[in-house]
């Protein structure tokens, strides 16, 4: 139980210190069409680092989504992770319920106790196997979104941005013969 609420205290507190820091973007949902981690070239100026939110993401499963602000992905696998890790956490104490220690220190299974240790083993080892496969999995969706969402900022600041200035003007235009002063505004765009 420790264990969870732990898990629930980092998660809420990284998430909001490191949410602030985070710039704005259309969501990976929305990105996703447009680009492709596989295209990704990494560049100094980049938001995110791969390398550091794989690794959030791996030890807490759900942290790097949550701090790109993708938080229906982030809750998704920090809530399996905590479910995983309860059931596992109850195949564990059955285990040690199972099991004595002798005056020598040494482990001994409790006599008629067998059967349930075993069934407690394997559940414990097929839950721990579960627990790891969603680290990995949500390392691996958290590396694909960082990705994706630095070749957006890419872009945002690249030459390949497109932007729109409007500015005030002055010129001279001529009307008919004469030359007159006029004023407004210029609209210019960049691609």
């Amino acid at each position: 139980m420790k264990r969870i609420l732990t898990i629930i205290v980092l998660a809420a507190a990284c998430t909001s210190a490191f949410a602030q820091k985070a710039p704005r973007s259309a969501s990976y949902s929305e990105l996703k069409n447009y680009y492709l981690a596989s295209d990704y070239v990494a560049d100094e100026n980049d938001p995110y680092s791969v390398g550091w939110i794989c690794f959030d993401s791996f030890v807490v499963p759900g942290m790097g989504q949550l701090i790109m602000k993708e938080r229906g992905h982030g809750w998704a696998f920090l809530g399996s992770s905590i479910v995983l890790g309860a059931i596992s956490e109850s195949f564990a104490d059955g285990i040690r319920r199972s099991v004595e220690f002798d005056d020598n220190d040494e482990i001994h299974i409790v006599d008629g106790k067998r059967q349930q240790f075993k069934k407690n083993l394997i559940g414990l080892a097929c839950f721990g196997l579960a627990e790891l496969g969603v680290s990995i999995w949500s390392c691996i969706d958290a590396n694909r979104i960082a990705k994706v969402k630095n070749q957006y900022y890419q872009d945002v600041r690249g030459k390949h941005a497109f932007s729109a200035t409007v500015y005030p003007s002055f010129d001279l235009a001529q009307t008919g013969t004469s030359v007159v002063p006029t004023a407004g505004m210029t609209f210019a765009v960049r691609f």
